[in-house]
């Protein structure tokens, strides 16, 4: 079985995404798809604390659930959006391309509040680890 944090189920009653936003054809579609991103946001996750949350015990902090669920979420807001474009128009003269960022400020200040693992060779800096 494939390791992620949350589920494809908690993202989609967060979202309220529907098969027909991605344009796939059902649930189970839908359900692979999100599965997908989860399994790629734990590995951002897992890389960026320096450490597997499913390897240190027994229950994965529900913090990290709730974070990936909203690093998900964010994932099929930007997948829906750039379906229909991938330009923003914000006034009159300026468009911008959609940002990419899923790691809003907010998710990065409550993914602090699990501290990085130590590996050899590693030194953490002000702003990440080197």
């Amino acid at each position: 079985m494939t390791e992620f944090y949350s589920s494809a189920e908690d993202v989609m009653q967060y979202t309220g995404v529907k098969p027909q936003d991605l344009g796939l054809d059902d649930e189970l579609k839908l359900k692979e798809v999100i599965e997908k991103w989860l399994i790629q946001i734990k590995d951002i996750i897992d890389r960026d604390r320096n450490r597997n949350f499913h390897k240190e015990g027994s229950e994965v902090p529900p913090g990290i659930d709730h974070i990936a669920m909203r690093v998900c979420a964010n994932v099929v807001a930007q997948a829906s959006f750039r379906r229909e474009s991938t330009i923003v128009q914000v006034d009159d003269y300026s468009i911008q391309m959609v940002d990419d960022q899923i790691f809003t400020k907010a998710i990065r200040e409550d993914l602090s509040r699990y501290p990085r693992k130590m590996s050899f060779g590693m030194t953490i800096v002000k702003g990440g680890v080197n």
